[in-house]
This record gives C-alpha cells, sequence and structure tokens, in this order.
C-alpha cells in the first residue's frame, strides 16, 4: 500500500511513517498540494492523510478537487492539532473519513487507518470507470470519449478536464480547480491553456441542442456542464451515470 501524507512538517511526518512503518505500507510526503496534484497522474495512493495546519490551505484545494474527479476515491483521514476548532466540522464537511486530534499513539494511528480503509472498499470496487451524460461516454481507463457511440480523439489534457467536467454536470469548476487537477500548477500560469482546451472540447464533443449538453462560461466561477433534462422526465438537474467496468 502506499499513503500520500501531506504536510510540511518534517518531524510530523517522520513520527507518522513510524507508527506506520508496521504496516507493509509505504508514506510519501508531500509538501503542499499541487506538488501532490502532479504525482497523482502518475502515481496511486490507497490512502490521504492531511496535516489539520495544513487543512485550511492545501487539505481543502485537494478536497475540493476530489470532489470534481469521479475516479478519487481515496479514503482521506486528517491529523494533528487545527488552526482553528471550527475547522474540524469544515474537514467533515468536505468529506474527510476520519479525524485524529493532538498527539496520538501508533496503535491508534493504525487503527483508525486500518477503518477508513475498510470502509472505502467498497467504494474502492466500484470505483468510477465510465462516466455517461446524455449521448457521451467516457472511459477512464482507456482515456476515450464517444457521442452517440462515435469515437472522439482527444489529447490526455483534453480528456482529463472531459471527465472532471462530466463527472459533476451542473457543477461549477472553477479555473483554478482545473488548473490544479489537469496542469498541477496555478491558475494564473496556464489560463490561456485552459481557454484553448475549453475551446477544442466545444468543438471536438458538439455541445448544444443536438446534444442534449451545454458547456457554459460563467462569469467569476469558471465552467459548468448544463444538461438538458429529456421531455419526458422531471425538470430538474439530471444524474449523471458513473459505471464500473
Amino acid at each position: 500500500m502506499k499513503f500520500a501524507v501531506l504536510t510540511s512538517n518534517p518531524s510530523s511526518f517522520a513520527y507518522v511513517a513510524s507508527c506506520l512503518s508496521t504496516q507493509e505500507a509505504e508514506c510519501v510526503r508531500f509538501d503542499d498540494a499541487l506538488s501532490l496534484l502532479r504525482a497523482r497522474r502518475t502515481e496511486t495512493f490507497d490512502l490521504l492523510m492531511i496535516d489539520a495546519q495544513h487543512f485550511r490551505t492545501a487539505g481543502q484545494l485537494v478536497l475540493s478537487w476530489r470532489e470534481c474527479n469521479a475516479d478519487m476515491c481515496w479514503p482521506t483521514l486528517v491529523f494533528g492539532q487545527f488552526v482553528d476548532r471550527g475547522d474540524m466540522a469544515s474537514a467533515f464537511d468536505a468529506g474527510v473519513d476520519d479525524v485524529l486530534t493532538g498527539h496520538f499513539s501508533a496503535e491508534e494511528l493504525q487503527a483508525r487507518v486500518q477503518r477508513a480503509l475498510r470502509r472505502a472498499e467498497p467504494v474502492r470496487q466500484n470505483a468510477g470507470i465510465n462516466v455517461v451524460v446524455g449521448p457521451y461516454r467516457l472511459c477512464r481507463l482507456t482515456r476515450t470519449a464517444t457521442v452517440n457511440s462515435v469515437p472522439i480523439r482527444m489529447t490526455a489534457r483534453e480528456f482529463a478536464t472531459a471527465w472532471l467536467l462530466f463527472s459533476s454536470p451542473g457543477s461549477f469548476l472553477s479555473r483554478q480547480q482545473i488548473a490544479s487537477a489537469v496542469w498541477g500548477a496555478d491558475a494564473s500560469i496556464v489560463e490561456r491553456s485552459i481557454e484553448q482546451h475549453i475551446y477544442k472540447l466545444r468543438k471536438k464533443l458538439q455541445f448544444g441542442p443536438e446534444t442534449g449538453v451545454e458547456l457554459k462560461t460563467v462569469y467569476a466561477r469558471g465552467y459548468q456542464l448544463a444538461v438538458q433534462a429529456a421531455s419526458n422526465e422531471p425538470t430538474g438537474p439530471l444524474a449523471h451515470t458513473i459505471l464500473a467496468a
């Protein structure tokens, strides 16, 4: 197993790694959110651990990225002392599986980790591999997309951007979320590239009334994949389908 540990404190990382040394787990330290998101492109992790001291900044960024990735199913544990006690409630609201505050023993950390892994196993077994929205179908394993069963050729970053959008139709994705997830960089650095990819996706995926799916640019908020309700269905947000292989 491989665990990602988000902390800039070498001592905290060393203690966590020591506590888990008997669990046959490799702990990998990341000082900031962007370095973790870059590593996510090529590495697979079984668990994410976030230093409570960094929850408001790096932790929140990683968790917001996780929300718009249907394939990111890491169980998440926050450890240590929060800057503000109110951050604990925010952590659970953000989807953290468990929180271990203050000083903890190796036995307690091991037990919490094992519990988080057990709880996540059913989700991991059914992790999203295919996303279906209207006439669109995206396959994460082959990184391919079809519209009405017709294959659409896309680059790796075009597919990654499309996957983010189709994983959460109706939600707003900021440029920073896309920049972090796809480029592993700040939005100000890759803003032009994001605009170019959105432009290409609109053309390649034929968004519009014919498909019932539109890609909207929302001022000051980002981008939204809007899905039209079918005439024989009640109005309101449409649920998309995430399928296992």
